[in-house]
């Protein structure tokens, strides 16, 4: 390799290394000099960023939450609080009819809703309606306490009680070995374990989660969902209560049928437990490789839903689906959320039609 050569490929990684340790400076004092600010008021959203949010909580509820997925309830507030001055900041159901309608919304709309369920959600709703705001909460029916565990909390919990170094499961009569033997084989073990729930049918999932639970004792499982007089206050304070299947599992891997179930189930118990309507839909797993199909769509649309979420990183528009509505992750720090909204949306790209 020549002097040339070695130059042409060493200067690009030093400035994204470069770009990459600016960009937190860049953020925050984009925040601190008013960037962001001027960003809206010369090129507002005609859009509306749904954020996606799932835990609220520190490294205590890294036992039951991937620490991705996890916004501390002190960023939180500064989430919400920054929220509030700055957006005008919609109900989803109010955001889906517009869409749906065609309606325009107000300049630099967003819309909160959170995933799964999770017990730390109710301080969540407090913080908000303290705020003046509300949010749309997707609720895994099936898995409220003292119903079905949560089963990517459980994992979570039982790989941190194994005591031999291997975990040695079977599916279809095939052996699985997983390493489990330091702090790093955990780790690994729960992202390999998730992704393989994820991919089975409901019956081959369960029968793995039973093999788990035996080979860590079955143990009783630490409380971390909501309760059903938890979301009764959550309605009273204004916030909206969406399906997010019954126990959770990737829909095209349970197949139309169990998926139909999941779908059309979660929708009727809520409505039993709550007494209202329910009328929004969130497609769990947004992480695995396919998580939502067309058909999955038409099972929810005729399911009575009025709207679905989905997990694809954009803003959501009237060219928007209804069943397919696009939604913009969130980070711990209130810049990296600003930062998402007024700078990344210009580079966000909608779900392909």
């Amino acid at each position: 390799m020549n002097e040339d050569t070695t130059l042409t490929s060493v200067v690009p990684n030093r400035l994204r290394t470069l770009r990459a340790r600016m960009a937190p400076f860049v953020k925050a004092a984009l925040l601190r000099t008013g960037g962001y600010g001027a960003i809206r008021r010369l090129a507002p959203s005609r859009q509306v960023a749904i954020l996606r949010y799932h835990a609220i909580c520190g490294e205590e509820g890294y036992r039951y939450a991937d620490p991705s997925i996890c916004i501390s309830p002190g960023a939180f507030e500064r989430h919400v609080s920054y929220l509030a001055r700055c957006y005008s900041v919609l109900p989803l159901p109010e955001v889906a009819d517009r869409l749906r309608a065609r309606r325009p919304l107000p300049l630099n709309s967003v819309a909160i809703t959170f995933d799964d369920g999770y017990a730390d959600n109710l301080v969540a709703a407090r913080t908000l309606h303290r705020h003046g705001l509300s949010a749309t909460f997707f609720i895994t029916a099936g898995c409220m306490t003292g119903g079905e565990p949560f089963w990517p909390a459980e994992i979570r919990a039982l790989v941190s009680l194994l005591r031999e170094p291997v975990l040695q499961l079977t599916s279809d009569g095939l052996p699985i070995e997983v390493p489990v033997g330091d702090v790093l084989d955990r780790r690994l073990a729960v992202k390999t374990l998730t992704r393989l729930f994820k991919t089975a049918t409901i019956p081959v999932r369960e029968a793995l989660r039973e093999q788990l639970r035996t080979a860590a004792g079955n143990p009783l499982m630490p409380e971390c969902m909501l309760r059903w007089e938890d979301l009764a206050e959550m309605q009273r304070l204004g916030m909206t209560i969406g399906a997010h299947t019954l126990t959770h599992p990737n829909l095209p891997s349970a197949g139309l049928e169990a998926a139909t179930l999941e779908i059309e189930g979660s929708k009727g118990r809520l409505e039993r437990e709550l007494g209202e309507p329910v009328t929004l839909f969130s497609y769990p797993n947004g992480g695995a490789d396919c998580y939502v199909t067309p058909e999955l769509q038409r099972v929810v649309r005729d399911s009575g839903y009025l709207a679905a979420t989905t997990s694809h990183n954009a803003l959501a528009s009237a060219a928007s689906d209804p069943y397919a509505l696009e939604r913009v992750e969130v980070e711990e720090r209130v810049e990296d959320l600003a930062f998402a909204l007024e700078v990344e949306r210009f580079a966000f790209k909608p779900t392909a039609r």
